[in-house]
């Protein structure tokens, strides 16, 4: 596994930003509403530990060896956005056709959160998509890609992807992460998955800003 030292690192410091909300909520009971600007603060501080870390990353992962130029890897990422967007709604659509509920717990907790705290969204569209494509792509798709094989690295990293999100919506965040691993590998930048990603969560999260706002 190329740049062993900085994937481990990654990871360490992935776990901490996600556990240290609830660490100090459960340690100091006092916090209340101030929990949402330390995880804010939490979360986009990690985002560029994070990306410092993988820019410390001086050997290209199997994923990386062809890449695509900056103007095409950003082009992706926007088409990236449309793809995402149109799976969604159909496995949404299909979800309901079976009966079952297409509500998403956590979905509906962060904007109801983030309705009484705005700056909290930017815990949502910049610091989590930053971290969750260095963690999961770059690192576990992209390490595993030389272990396993693209695809035992693709579906390994989309299904930790789909329980790290842990709403019931398996196959849908299954479906994200696959596609997410896909725009990686096809242009060999993690710039092009981040971008779908922030996009993804912005176009879920600003019309619930904009109401807040007014």
């Amino acid at each position: 596994m190329v740049n062993r030292r900085q994937s481990i690192l990654i990871l360490i410091i992935y776990f901490i930003v996600y556990a240290l909300p609830s660490v100090l909520v459960a340690a100091f009971h006092q916090l209340g509403s101030q929990v949402f600007l330390i995880q804010t603060v939490d979360y986009l501080v990690g985002a560029l530990l994070l990306l410092w870390l993988a820019r410390r990353m001086t050997a290209k992962n199997a994923v990386e060896q062809q890449r695509s130029n900056w103007l095409i890897a950003i082009l992706w990422g926007l088409i990236g956005l449309v793809l995402v967007i149109v799976g969604q709604v159909l496995i949404l659509k299909i979800t309901a056709m079976l009966g079952q509920s297409t509500a998403s717990n956590n979905t509906s907790t962060l904007l109801t959160v983030g309705q009484q705290y705005p700056v909290f969204f930017l815990a949502i569209i910049v610091g989590a998509p930053i971290m969750e494509e260095i963690v999961f792509r770059k690192v576990i798709f992209g390490n595993l890609s030389a272990v396993t094989g693209k695809i035992g690295a693709t579906l390994i990293s989309s299904f930790l992807f789909s329980l790290a999100h842990a709403d019931g919506h398996l196959i849908l965040y299954a479906f994200v992460g696959l596609l997410f691993c896909w725009l990686y590998q096809h242009t060999g930048r993690i710039q092009t998955s981040m971008t779908s990603h922030i996009l993804m969560n912005a176009a879920v999260v600003v019309p619930t800003l904009l109401t807040a706002l007014h």
